[in-house]
C-alpha cells in the first residue's frame, strides 16, 4: 500500500467511525467529521505537537475543537491515536481515554463521549465545547497564556522551553457569533502567532445554506483585524492543507486563518453539501451508500482496517514521543 493510499484509508476510517456512532446512536453530526477529516488527519498526523501517551504534557500543542457538534471528529482521533486517560489528580492512567467500546456507546448516559466534548470528563480534551464561538475564544486565551509563560520561563538558549501553538477549527456558526468577533480583534491587536483557527467553509447551517442570514467576506475580516489569511480550496487536498500549515508556523508576526473550503457530508450520495447531514443521522441506507463511494464493506460497523493504528503510532506517536521526551531533556538542563 502506497503512503496516499494510507492516508485515504486513515482518513475515511475517522469518518466511518463517526457515521457509525452517530448512526447507532440515532442521533449527532455526521456531515462535519465527514467533510474535514483529512484536516484533522494532517494536523494530527503531520504537524500537531502531541504526545497521546502523555495528553497533559506542558508544552503540547492545544487542539481546540470549537464546532463541539462535530465530537465525533475528535472522539474518532483520539481512539486512533492512542490518547492514555488522565486522572483528576493529572496522572496518567495507562487505559485508553476513548476506547472503541466508549465510541459505540456515543451518547449515551455515562459515555466518555458525549454528544460535544468535556473538559475533565475525556482526557485529551483541551476545553468543554458546543456553544458555537466559545472555542475558538478559548483558544485566543490559550495562546495568551502561552506568550505570557514563555515571557516568563524563557531565558536565552532556552526559548523552546515554552513555544506550544494553538489550533482551533471552527465553522461558519463561530464566524457568526459576535464572541468570536471580539476575541480575533484581540489576537490580530496583540499578535499572537501561536494561534490559527481552521475555518471550515461550508456553506451549510443546520437550517439550510448560510446565503440565507450570512454573505460578510470573512478573509476580508481577518486581514483587517491583523491576521495572516490563507486559503485551501479542497478538504481533501492534503498537500494544499500541508502548505497552510507550514504557512501559519513560517508566520512570526500575527494569527493565522486558514479557510478551509468543504463539502459537508463528503461522500454521501442524497445529503452531501444539504442541511440533512446537519443534526440528524445519515440513514442505514444513506451510510451504506457512503461507504460504497469510499470503497468500505457496506454492513462492516466500527471497521478499523489493518495498519491503521500502527501507522498512527508511526506518526503522531512517534514524534510526539521524541518531541516529548527531548523537552523533559532541556527542562533538565533548564533546572541546572
Amino acid at each position: 500500500m502506497t503512503g496516499k493510499q494510507m492516508d485515504q484509508l486513515c482518513i475515511n476510517t475517522i469518518r466511518t467511525l463517526s457515521m457509525d456512532a452517530i448512526q447507532q446512536a440515532n442521533s449527532g453530526h455526521p456531515g462535519t467529521p465527514m467533510a474535514l477529516a483529512p484536516v484533522a488527519y494532517c494536523l494530527w498526523q503531520r504537524f500537531l505537537r502531541f504526545d497521546p501517551q502523555d495528553p497533559i504534557w506542558p508544552n503540547r500543542d492545544r487542539f481546540v475543537l470549537s464546532i463541539g457538534h462535530a465530537s465525533m471528529l475528535l472522539y474518532s482521533l483520539s481512539h486512533l491515536t492512542g490518547v492514555k486517560a488522565v486522572s483528576k489528580d493529572y496522572e496518567t492512567l495507562g487505559e485508553p481515554s476513548v476506547p472503541l467500546e466508549a465510541i459505540k456507546r456515543f451518547r449515551q448516559l455515562g459515555s466518555r463521549c458525549p454528544g460535544h466534548p468535556e473538559y475533565r470528563w475525556t482526557s485529551g480534551i483541551e476545553t468543554t465545547t458546543g456553544p458555537l464561538g466559545q472555542g475558538v475564544t478559548n483558544s485566543v486565551g490559550m495562546a495568551i497564556a502561552g506568550r505570557w509563560m514563555a515571557a516568563q520561563f524563557n531565558r536565552p538558549g532556552f526559548d523552546e522551553v515554552i513555544n506550544f501553538n494553538v489550533y482551533a477549527l471552527c465553522g461558519d456558526g463561530c464566524m457568526m457569533e459576535g464572541i468570536s468577533h471580539e476575541a480575533a480583534s484581540l489576537a490580530g491587536h496583540l499578535g499572537l502567532s501561536n494561534l490559527c483557527w481552521i475555518y471550515d467553509n461550508n456553506h451549510i447551517t443546520i437550517e439550510g445554506n448560510t446565503a440565507l442570514a450570512f454573505s460578510e467576506d470573512v478573509a476580508t475580516r481577518f486581514i483587517a483585524y491583523g491576521w495572516n489569511v490563507t486559503r485551501v480550496g479542497d478538504a481533501n487536498d492534503l498537500e494544499m492543507l500541508e502548505r497552510a500549515f507550514r504557512t501559519f508556523q513560517k508566520t512570526a508576526d500575527r494569527p493565522t486563518l486558514i479557510i478551509v473550503d468543504s463539502h459537508i457530508a463528503y461522500g454521501a450520495p442524497n445529503k452531501q453539501d444539504t442541511s440533512a447531514a446537519h443534526g440528524e443521522p445519515l440513514g442505514e441506507e444513506e451510510v451504506r451508500l457512503t461507504k460504497r463511494n469510499y470503497g468500505w464493506p457496506e454492513d462492516a460497523k466500527f471497521h478499523i482496517p489493518d495498519g491503521v493504528y500502527e501507522h498512527f503510532r508511526q506518526g503522531i506517536g512517534a514524534r510526539g514521543k521524541t518531541l516529548r521526551d527531548a523537552w523533559f531533556t532541556r527542562i533538565k538542563e533548564y533546572r541546572s
